[in-house]
């Protein structure tokens, strides 16, 4: 594997994943006269890719238990060998901040180690996070160790396949990883990355894409061959946690494995974070929120022991957020909004702006008390979400670093909407409207800068809940107009159900009600109560056990006569709520 590699991949590193347009042949063709060996000019120290925010932490624990998928690896030390299992562990678990700790410990261990640095390229590869130059170099440093020829034959492909993950996109490491599978039969770790990469998701109708579907035959044989892999069952899990049907195959198929998952890792955190999406996705609340709350314990234990902040911590800060919207979905208002409360007054570091859990609290920890008042809506709820975000002049905005202050701005005129046309106020609730769509085209505006920002994926979220809603007041606002102009408040919240996302990321929704609630809402209020009970139905299928949808069901099938019916419906609220 000759050629230049680092002058185009520095600049592909520092820009994110994405095509270069350079092939490993055309590298060839434009080597410089580096041969198999030969050394880079400069010279590279192991603190090139250990960031001073990891250097200062202790020795990273073994979590017992969660390695499945062991492989040789090519080490000086059987230190450095452990470490790196144990790094590959945490990124099948989705933990690349205790992944990456691993990886550089195993780099101290041995500089040497091929492996080590692979393992810090795939667990940094989410683009343009804090330790992207550490990513850069340990990258660069893989690349120089694999054109010497360190390691096997096996982890020189490794190496050459986490390239293709970056400089073509995922299908091509798929199929990478399939032909290294092929040659190594017994290697699982290649064979469950060549299936997942494979994935592609649903598209705006929720319906299955051909990638998608793929992946998920695929899983499901490794699943049938091995059956109590956690990595196998873990992979399974992570390819349905955003299934458009939860109450279908997931609660069939994926949630018995989720709950074995937690049962043989009581003390790993990422397993009960995990158990706890599929439980709140399934509309088991209250489940949800026993495996939400162990989780942050967990979690907690861990900040202790290994002196990290919730800066390095975004499991603890998404299971915060999950376990507030887990216990508001049944009604526990009273301990719902205090876990809101202490995720907004967390202080976020200046001086770790780019990490995920510092983006996660400024655009989900900071806005999430006004979203949840805003989706109760008792009398002044709107006063109090309104209150509870940050005002314009508040430091921690950090107007000049973060363009979350535009997502505050939104979810403000959009409360105040929401606030006037509760007083009445139809026209100022019209000009509140306006400016939430001239925010909402103004944070459009910026997305280029935004995809140079660590904070693309809350961006990309907190852009599309703000059409959402957007779309929502504008059917607000026609309900309480001429009867003429109610009639377009149909296509309004026909138009909200559509650009409703579902969870992503094992994250709870952005809006925690669905938006087919609206639409059916509507039915009723135009005395149509059997399109009304369908709508219901629908708004139960994207949020199983969604308080307000099953109170709008059980009045709908009340008007339509169905008395029997609403009081299965009636017994159902109970159920959610905790009671009997």
């Amino acid at each position: 594997m000759r050629g230049d590699w680092k002058s185009w991949w520095g600049a592909l590193l520092l820009g994110g994943a994405g095509c270069c347009g350079l092939s490993a042949a055309e590298g060839d063709e434009a080597d410089a006269g580096s041969g198999p060996g030969e050394p880079r000019k400069e010279s590279f120290v192991i603190e090139d890719v250990i960031h001073p925010v990891i250097a200062a932490l202790p020795t990273p624990e073994f979590h017992e238990g969660i390695v499945s998928t062991p492989s040789a690896v090519t080490a000086r030390n059987e230190a450095a060998q452990r470490h790196v299992q144990q790094g590959i562990a945490l990124i099948q678990a989705a933990w690349d901040f205790e992944a990456y700790r691993h990886f550089c410990e195993a780099v101290r261990a041995d500089p040497e180690c091929l492996m080590a640095y692979w393992g810090i390229g795939l667990a940094l590869a989410a683009p343009n996070n804090e330790f992207m130059m550490q990513r850069m170099r340990a990258v660069e440093r893989m690349l120089d160790l694999m054109e010497a020829e360190a390691g096997t034959a096996r982890e020189r492909e490794y190496a050459f396949t986490l390239a293709t993950l970056y400089s073509a996109d995922a299908s091509v490491a798929a199929r990478n990883f399939g032909k290294l599978s092929e040659r190594y039969p017994n290697d699982l770790q290649a064979r469950l990355l060549s299936v997942y990469l494979q994935r592609d998701g649903y598209d705006e109708f929720g319906e299955v894409l051909d990638g998608q579907e793929a992946a998920v035959r695929g899983m499901r044989q490794l699943l049938e061959e091995h059956p109590e892999n956690l990595a196998v069952m873990t992979f399974w899990a992570m390819l349905h946690a955003e299934a458009p049907d939860p109450g279908g195959l997931p609660r069939r198929e994926v949630l018995p494995v989720v709950r074995r998952i937690a049962a043989r890792l009581p003390g790993f955190p990422p397993a009960h974070h995990l158990h706890g999406h599929f439980e709140w996705r399934c509309g088991n609340h209250a489940l949800a929120e026993e495996a939400f709350r162990r989780a942050v314990l967990l979690y907690e234990d861990y900040m202790e022991k290994n002196e990290v902040t919730f800066h390095g911590c975004d499991g603890w800060v998404r299971c915060q957020l999950y376990l507030a919207t887990a216990l508001h979905g049944r009604a526990a208002f009273r301990e719902a909004f205090p876990v809101a409360k202490r995720l907004a007054d967390l202080e976020v570091d200046v001086r770790r702006l780019d990490s995920h859990g510092a983006n996660l609290v400024l655009w989900e920890g900071r806005t999430l008390a006004a979203r949840l008042h805003a989706a109760r809506g008792w009398e002044g709820d709107l006063d109090r979400a309104i209150k509870s975000l940050p005002g314009k002049d508040a430091p921690q905005l950090f107007r000049d670093r973060s363009l979350a202050l535009y997502y505050l701005e939104g979810l403000r005129q959009y409360l105040g909407a929401r606030r006037e046309l509760e007083r009445g106020n139809r026209e100022m609730a019209r000009e509140f409207r306006e400016a939430l769509s001239a925010t909402g085209n103004r944070l459009l505006s910026l997305q280029a800068e935004a995809m140079t920002t660590s904070a693309v994926s809350e961006y990309l979220r907190a852009l599309r809940t703000l059409e959402v809603l957007t779309a929502e007041l504008r059917g607000l606002i026609a309900l309480t107009g001429e009867v003429e102009g109610r009639r377009s408040a149909f296509n309004w919240f026909q138009s909200a159900v559509e650009k409703q996302l579902r969870p992503t990321l094992l994250m709870p929704p952005s809006i925690v009600y669905p938006m087919e609630l609206r639409l059916a809402d509507y039915y009723m209020r135009v005395a149509e109560p059997l399109k009304a009970a369908e709508t219901y139905q629908k708004a139960l299928v994207r949020q199983p056990n969604d308080l307000a949808s099953l109170h709008g069901y059980r009045r709908a099938l009340v008007t339509l006569g169905r008395e029997s019916d609403a009081a299965k419906i009636l017994r159902q609220i109970e159920r959610v709520k905790g009671r009997r």
